[in-house]
């Protein structure tokens, strides 16, 4: 007599090979590359030829505003097209309205010539979706994945594996968000700086308490989760925000940034040059040694360095050293 597994194995046990794996990429990649490697790795599970995977906000009169997105084997172009068409999309409409549950489409019946046109522009002839609710407020992720033409469409069980492994791929994303924050923080010796990760709405994706103690020092009244709208304006311009009483530097990760910010001092108000001879200077240089390293003058490096003591309102060495702790003597001839 053969014994037959009970309905639902094969699911569990392709789920079970894909979550160990998940879990583990969400420590040990880098922000940058968790998406590809998910995807990837799901590939092996759930075959599929393309996918669009990001996270948006339901308007309530209807519309989808993007915060993110990622595409896999896909031109960035097909977000531009999806963009214009998005109010259009059926296979969107049915996985926002019913979170957690997949949903299947051919292209062919999506009932807009649009939605024909571009399965036929990017090579994709039958689709499966779901959206689940994120640890961020207000966000619903999304992931779309497809098939061509020449490959089998989408069925029961592909929505089933994809409603049981999508609440944990959201969830180790997260993780992911937040392990990269906390690396940021354990390689620090300073303690007051802050790290966040936001996307181009200026909603915050993970941070930490440092983050939010000194955003406040800048808006006494902010309380998040949103950047404030200068914050926000000056991060999606891809420059450093100094403010009155913060700095915040920023690395673009595709559409999120991460956000580094720490108080301003009395340094911030040296110029680049100024700050290179700080650092020269604090590294045990002399004032000719300094100057042959910058190519000019004994005395402009003593003129740079009187400049340098009113603006940090110290008179001696001990002082000036003691004030600039911050900043690092790395520089060498």
């Amino acid at each position: 007599m053969t014994v037959r597994d009970p309905p639902g194995t094969d699911l569990a046990r392709r789920a079970g090979a894909l979550l160990l794996d998940l879990y583990a990429m969400a420590r040990a990649l880098p922000l940058d590359r968790f998406q590809e490697a998910t995807l990837s790795r799901l590939r092996d599970q759930l075959p599929f030829r393309s996918a669009y995977w990001g996270m948006l906000r339901a308007q309530p009169r209807g519309g989808l505003t993007l915060h993110c997105s990622y595409v896999d084997v896909l031109p960035h172009d097909f977000v531009r097209d999806w963009e214009a068409v998005k109010h259009k999309d059926v296979l969107a409409a049915k996985v926002i309205a019913t979170p957690g549950i997949a949903a299947s489409v051919s292209a062919n019946s999506m009932g807009h010539a649009e939605f024909v046109a571009m399965g036929e522009r990017f090579g994709i002839a039958s689709a499966i979706s779901v959206a689940v609710a994120t640890p961020v407020p207000c966000l619903l992720a999304f992931l779309s994945l497809y098939r061509p033409a020449d490959a089998p469409q989408f069925d029961h069980a592909d929505r089933t594996f994809q409603e049981i492994v999508m609440p944990h791929i959201v969830a180790a994303w997260h993780t992911n968000r937040l392990h990269h924050v906390e690396g940021l923080r354990a390689g620090l010796d300073r303690l007051q700086e802050g790290f966040a990760v936001a996307d181009r709405h200026g909603l915050m994706h993970a941070s930490e308490a440092t983050f939010a103690t000194l955003l406040s020092l800048e808006w006494p009244r902010w309380r998040g989760p949103e950047l404030p709208r200068l914050l926000r304006d000056t991060v999606n311009a891809g420059h450093r925000y100094d403010g009155r009483a913060i700095s915040v530097d920023v690395v673009r990760h595709r559409d999120l940034a991460v956000l580094r910010t720490r108080p301003r001092d009395a340094t911030d108000r040296l110029s680049p040059r100024e700050t290179e001879i700080v650092a020269l200077y604090r590294d045990g240089r002399s004032y000719k040694e300094i100057a042959v390293h910058l190519g000019c003058s004994p005395y402009t490096v003593r003129h740079h360095l009187r400049a340098i003591y009113d603006k940090l309102g110290v008179r001696n060495k001990v002082a000036l050293l003691h004030r600039t702790s911050g900043i690092s003597p790395t520089m060498r001839g």
